[in-house]
């Protein structure tokens, strides 16, 4: 990467960058940690880390993989310093049971579960391939695996999930 000399000239373009990306970036960091005010805290860490970065280098040529290696290291140190959030807290007593919501609700309680009980690298690619939809190859960059890497996590992820639940969930 070479220097740059001031942002003057790329205002526009982080401004595109910031729009295109944000809400992205804020799911992911949402995802990770499960707390709404610490994701929102992170993801404008992530933008300012990211802002401090395109000041000092002329040519960041994949700003969205660039964004998602901010947001998970920050994700990572927030979740070392902070307290796992027990169940019990996400309950609602309020919440309607009726049929249809009551079977979903339980479907999404037990795969979230089975993501839970994978190996964080495992929980780390699901999340990037189906949560935010990126392409193999660029959750191999945002990693720095190969794409070899990246697809056998991905098939070891979704086979264990497949052990895990049953195969009468996968019908």
């Amino acid at each position: 990467m070479t220097r740059r000399r001031g942002l003057s000239d790329a205002s526009g373009e982080m401004e595109d960058i910031i729009s295109a990306y944000y809400g992205q970036i804020y799911k992911f960091c949402y995802w990770k940690i499960h707390d709404s005010a610490e994701a929102q805290d992170i993801t404008q860490d992530t933008f300012i880390r990211f802002l401090d970065a395109a000041q000092m280098y002329a040519d960041i040529k994949r700003p969205k993989a660039l964004l998602y290696t901010i947001a998970g290291n920050l994700c990572q140190n927030w979740i070392k310093k902070a307290h796992p959030v027990s169940l019990d807290s996400l309950e609602n007593p309020d919440i309607c049971t009726t049929g249809d919501f009551a079977e979903r609700s339980v479907q999404q309680i037990c795969l979230s579960s089975a993501i839970s009980a994978l190996p964080d690298n495992q929980k780390e690619v699901l999340l990037l391939r189906y949560g935010q939809e990126l392409k193999v190859g660029e959750i191999a960059e945002i990693l720095g695996l190969s794409r070899f890497q990246v697809m056998y996590r991905i098939r070891s992820a979704l086979n264990q999930l497949q052990k895990n639940l049953g195969k009468e969930e996968w019908k």
